[in-house]
Order: structure tokens, then sequence, then C-alpha cells
């Protein structure tokens, strides 16, 4: 009897089962033997906060790397249409025309006090060579040309291009009649004569010759074409060409012969005009004749 009265109470809890599991049908059953992932279950590792690295410098910026300098100097030439020479404590010194400054060479004079600004730029695979470019150049206030013989230092150094490699040379200021120039200790210089000859081998000299003021440069050309044609053809420098000796130069003449080149060249400083007579062996000196000599010539001012 006991057997019979538990039977109704079985069915009855077969279909409470059955009610819930209709219930759960939506949930994906668990798997046997596994715990449930309820609240219990492992915690969640949440993410690791980034720990702070150690702070980098900040990198060099564009204006840092590209800073503005400041420069005063003695304007020699045009080069080309993109660059200049000025003469600074460094020496002839080379600028490129930067934005703005393109039209600056146009109100300069050669042999002018100048003030500029420039910036230093790394050119070339190998980061050693240096542009220097414009971003100003103007006419110093109130000087106009080069300082008069009686301010200038008794010594100069200059740097000059010596088989193939550049050195600094020091020349001591020399008077002449109604000039002065920086000699190097390679010559000596006659002031009477106007004549810079190497010591070494005399054969090798610049005679200066002081012009009047209304000398006649096309007579002075012609002139000079007659003396060099007995030497050799004659050629004339152009106007690059003759920047690259010296500045200021209006006329520049020469004449290669056998063993001997002849030069006639004027130069113009502050409006005062010297003729320079040149000649050059082809001997052991040649060399070291023509660097040296260029830069004494170059820079001659008026007394």
């Amino acid at each position: 009897m006991r057997s019979q009265r538990s039977l109704p109470a079985i069915a009855a809890v077969a279909v409470l089962m059955l009610a819930l599991t209709a219930c759960g049908g939506n949930h994906p059953a668990e798997a046997p033997g596994l715990p449930s992932a309820g609240p219990s279950s492992a915690p969640v590792e949440s993410a690791a906060a980034p720990s702070p690295s150690p702070a980098l410098p900040p990198s060099p910026t564009g204006a840092a790397e590209a800073q503005v300098i400041q420069g005063s100097g003695v304007y020699i030439g045009q080069i080309d249409n993109h660059s200049v020479e000025i003469e600074t404590e460094e020496g002839p010194t080379a600028f490129e025309l930067g934005a703005g400054t393109e039209d600056a060479p146009e109100l300069l004079e050669m042999d002018d006090a100048v003030v500029f600004a420039y910036v230093e730029k790394v050119v070339g695979s190998d980061g050693t060579a240096v542009q220097r470019v414009l971003s100003s150049l103007s006419k110093a206030e109130g000087g106009g040309a080069a300082p008069a013989a009686s301010a200038l230092p008794d010594t100069q150094t200059f740097r000059l291009t010596l088989e193939g490699m550049e050195e600094e040379k020091t020349a001591a200021l020399a008077a002449g009649e109604g000039y002065s120039l920086y000699v190097f200790d390679i010559f000596s210089f006659d002031a009477a004569s106007g004549k810079l000859a190497m010591k070494v081998d005399p054969g090798y000299y610049a005679e200066i010759i002081k012009l009047p003021a209304d000398f006649d440069l096309d007579a002075i050309e012609q002139e000079g074409k007659a003396e060099l044609a007995a030497t050799g053809k004659v050629t004339a420098l152009t106007r690059e060409e003759r920047d690259r000796r010296m500045s200021g130069i209006r006329l520049y003449l020469t004449a290669m012969g056998s063993g001997l080149t002849r030069q006639v060249a004027v130069k113009e400083v502050d409006g005062q005009g010297y003729l320079i007579k040149l000649n050059i062996p082809q001997r052991e000196a040649s060399e070291g004749f023509g660097p040296h000599v260029y830069a004494s010539l170059d820079s001659l001012v008026n007394q």
C-alpha cells in the first residue's frame, strides 16, 4: 500500500523537473563535473596598467637645428644667381641666398660693410658639409665702404687651399703708395715699386700700380692685350672667373706661353682703380704662389 501512495508523488516530481528543464532551455547545459560559472568562478584578471617608462629627452626641433646666426663683414660680390661671397672673420665665405634675400645684391656695392643673418644646414650623405643660407642681408648702418687701413689689425689670418688641403695662414699689414695690404711671410714687398715677390723664387711676383681717378678701362685692356700677346694667346676671364680670383675685378687678361703665365688685371676698391701685373713661371713654387698672392691682393685697401 505504501508503494501505491508514492507513485503520484514521483509523477509530480517528474512533471516539475520537466517544467524546470523547459524554462532553462535557452542556456547551454553545463558540462558534467565542472563548477558552475557563477559569481564564485575564478576571478578575471584585469588589464595590467602600463608601468611608467623613463621620460626620453625631446628630439631637437627644426627651429633648434636651424638656429639663426648673426654676422657682419665686407661684401665681396655675387658668385652666381644663388650665392654671394662675404669677407668675415673666417675669411672669404660663400652664402646661399635664402627666401627674401634674392634681390639684396642689387642694393650692394663691392666692399660695402654689411650685416646679415643666416642658418647652417648640413648637406651631403656624410653630414660633414655645411651650407650657410642667408635669411637677411643689408648694408651696415652708417657704414658704406670697408674700413680704412688705419682701422685694420697688424695681422690677419686667412684660409687658403694648398695642395688640396685647407690651411690657415697669417699675414702682416704692409703699406704701399696710397694703399695697404696683408703680406704673407713667403713674400717680400717693395713699397716704392709696389712689387710683391716670392722670397724663394723672385721670378714669381705681382706689381701694383695705383691708377688715376679718370683711368680708361678700354685703353688699359688694349695695352694689356698687346703686352701679353708676346707670351701667348690672350684670354679675358668672365665675371664668374674673375670673382673666383679676387673681388672688385673689372678686367682680367691672361696669356700662357712656354713655361710662363702672365696676367694683367684691374681691381677697384671704393672707386679707386689699381693695375695689377702678375708674372707666374711654371716651376716648383707655382702651386703655392697663386693662393697666397690672390689673398694678399684681395686684402688691398685705400689709405
